[in-house]
C-alpha cells in the first residue's frame, strides 16, 4: 500500500492527540473547498462556513454530502455552537486570522491551522521532498521556474499552492505514488499565519515591501507573518534570501541560509560574477550556473528571481545543466512584465500582477531613462506610493492615473513627470498611443490592487492586451 493510500484511511492530527474525526473549514473558495475534500476522503465529518449565500459559492458534489454541514451566509460566522465537539479548524486564505470564531477556537484549545498546513503529514507519510516560496513580488514566477527546472532534472513535480492548485489537491493527484515526488508550493502571508508544523526541506523569502498593510498593523508584522515559514525548518535544510533585502537576512533559522545578490559577493549562495550567475560555497569554490543573459524576461528582477530558483533547485538535487537548460526555456507568467506588441517602435507591457509600488519600481527599473509611459491606479493596499518618485522622475516620460487612487498618486508623485489623469484603463491606452514615439516603451503596472474595476489582476491584464491590439493598432498587432 503507497503512503498516500494509507493515509486516506484516516486523517491523523499531529497537532494533538487522537484523530480528525469532525473539522470546521473557514472559507468556501478554491482552497477551502481543496481542504474540505481532502478531509473528506479521509472520512472525516466537516462543517463548512462562509459568510457568502449558496447561490455566490460553486460547492459542485459537496453542496450533497451528508458528510458536510454547510454554515452559510452573513451570520454563518457566529458561533452557535460550531467549536463543540470539533478536532481542528482549517482556515482559508482569505479569512482573516481576527475574526471571533477563531479566537474562540483558539482560546478552546483548537488548532486553527491552514489548508497546506492540513497537507504536510501526508507528504511527510509520502517522503516527499518540499520546496515553499513566499516573498512580496516574484513569488510565483520563482515557483514555476524551480518546477520547470527539477522535471529539467528528471524529477516529478507538484507545482501548487498560492500559485493557483491548492496542495492538498495535488497530494491526492497520484493515489499509488511511490517517494520522489517535489512539491513546489507558493505561500501568501495569509496562508503561512495558518502554519504550526509545516517544514520546507528548502524555502526562499524573496523580498519584502509594503503590501497587504490594509490586513497587517504595520509593515513589521507582515514580514513577521512571512517568516513564519522558517520557523521550524532543521540545519539540514536550506533558506534562500535575498542579500539585497535586509528584511529578508532578519529571518531566524536552524536551516543553512544561503543568499543571492544581484550587486554584491556573497559567502554561501548566488552572485554576479562577468555577467554570470555563479554559485559560491563558505570554502570559496565557485561554480557557473547560467549567464544573466539567458534570463528570456525582461525586468531585473527576473535575474534575481532565477537566483532564488537555482539555489532552491540546488538544494533538491538539481545541476547546473538542468538550471541553465529551464532558465532558457522559461517564458514567463501572464500578466508579469509580459511584452504585448511592438507598433511603430513602441513596446507595449502588461505588468499587471504589479500590484504594490516595489513591484512596479523592479519593473521599469531596467527600461531607459525618460522612455517609459507608466499606467498607474487601482486601489491602493495601504502603501506609501510616494516611494514611487525617484523613479519615475528619472524613468517616466508620462504617467496615466486611473482607479479609485488616482488622486493619491497625482499628490504623491506632483512634480516627478507630466500625469494623465485618465481615470480609467481604456483611456490610458490611448492617451499612451497617441504619446509614446519610436524607442519608448508603455507600461502597465499599476502599483495596486485590482478590485475597484476589474474582478482581479488577470482580468486587467486581459482588458489591457486587448485594447491594445484592437484599440492601438485597430488589428491583434504585431506579436512581440
Amino acid at each position: 500500500m503507497s503512503a498516500n493510500s494509507a493515509m486516506a484511511q484516516t486523517m491523523l492530527a499531529p497537532w494533538g492527540t487522537g484523530r480528525f474525526e469532525r473539522v470546521l473549514v473557514y472559507g468556501l473558495k478554491l482552497s477551502g473547498l481543496a481542504a474540505v475534500r481532502f478531509l473528506r476522503q479521509r472520512g472525516v465529518a466537516v462543517i463548512g462556513v462562509d459568510r457568502k449565500n449558496p447561490d455566490e459559492l460553486d460547492l459542485g458534489d459537496l453542496a450533497h454530502d451528508p458528510g458536510v454541514e454547510l454554515r452559510l451566509g452573513a451570520e454563518s460566522a457566529a458561533r452557535l455552537g460550531l467549536l463543540d465537539r470539533l478536532d481542528a479548524v482549517v482556515v482559508s486564505p482569505g479569512v482573516p486570522m481576527d475574526q471571533p470564531l477563531i479566537h474562540e477556537a483558539r482560546a478552546e484549545g483548537l488548532p486553527v491551522i491552514a489548508e497546506v498546513e492540513l497537507a504536510f503529514p501526508a507528504l511527510e507519510a509520502e517522503g516527499a521532498n518540499l520546496a515553499a516560496i513566499t516573498g512580496s513580488n516574484g513569488k510565483s514566477t520563482v515557483t514555476e521556474m524551480l518546477g520547470a527546472i527539477l522535471r529539467a532534472a528528471g524529477r516529478r513535480v507538484e507545482v501548487c499552492g498560492n500559485i493557483g492548485t491548492p496542495l492538498t489537491e495535488r497530494v491526492d493527484a497520484e493515489p499509488d505514488a511511490e517517494p520522489g515526488r517535489a512539491f513546489v508550493v507558493e505561500l501568501s502571508s495569509f496562508q503561512i499565519e495558518g502554519l504550526d508544523r509545516f517544514r520546507p526541506d528548502a524555502a526562499a523569502l524573496l523580498n519584502i515591501s509594503e503590501d497587504h498593510l490594509d490586513r497587517y498593523l504595520s509593515l513589521q508584522a507582515y514580514a513577521d507573518a512571512k517568516k513564519r515559514l522558517f520557523a521550524r525548518m532543521r540545519s539540514d535544510g536550506i533558506a534562500v534570501l535575498n542579500a539585497d533585502d535586509p528584511w529578508t537576512l532578519e529571518v531566524a533559522t536552524a536551516a543553512r541560509r544561503r543568499t543571492f545578490s544581484r550587486l554584491a559577493p556573497v559567502a554561501d549562495g548566488c552572485q554576479l560574477e562577468d555577467g554570470w550567475v555563479v554559485e559560491v560555497e563558505p570554502d570559496g569554490r565557485k561554480t557557473p550556473l547560467f549567464e544573466a543573459a539567458d534570463v528570456p524576461l525582461a525586468g531585473v528582477q527576473n535575474v534575481e528571481n532565477a537566483m532564488a530558483a537555482a539555489l532552491l533547485a540546488r538544494a533538491l538535487g538539481a545541476g547546473p545543466s538542468a538550471i541553465r537548460q529551464a532558465i532558457r526555456a522559461f517564458r514567463g507568467l501572464p500578466h508579469r512584465l509580459e511584452r504585448v506588441a511592438e507598433h511603430d517602435g513602441v513596446a507595449w507591457y502588461d505588468d499587471s500582477k504589479g500590484t504594490n509600488p516595489a513591484a512596479t519600481m523592479k519593473s521599469i527599473e531596467g527600461f531607459a531613462d525618460g522612455s517609459v509611459h507608466l499606467i498607474l491606479g487601482g486601489r491602493n493596499k495601504g502603501a506609501d506610493l510616494s516611494v514611487l518618485a525617484p523613479l519615475v522622475a528619472r524613468k517616466a516620460r508620462r504617467v496615466y492615473l486611473i482607479g479609485e487612487s488616482a488622486d493619491d498618486f497625482a499628490r504623491a508623485l506632483a512634480g516627478t513627470a507630466p500625469l494623465d489623469h485618465v481615470g480609467t484603463l481604456d483611456r490610458a491606452v490611448e492617451a499612451a498611443g497617441a504619446q509614446a514615439r519610436s524607442g519608448e516603451v508603455v507600461v502597465l503596472s499599476p502599483a495596486c490592487a485590482s478590485f475597484d474595476q476589474f474582478r482581479n489582476f488577470e482580468h486587467r491584464g486581459q482588458v489591457f492586451q486587448e485594447l491594445v491590439r484592437t484599440r492601438v493598432f485597430g488589428t491583434t498587432g504585431e506579436a512581440a
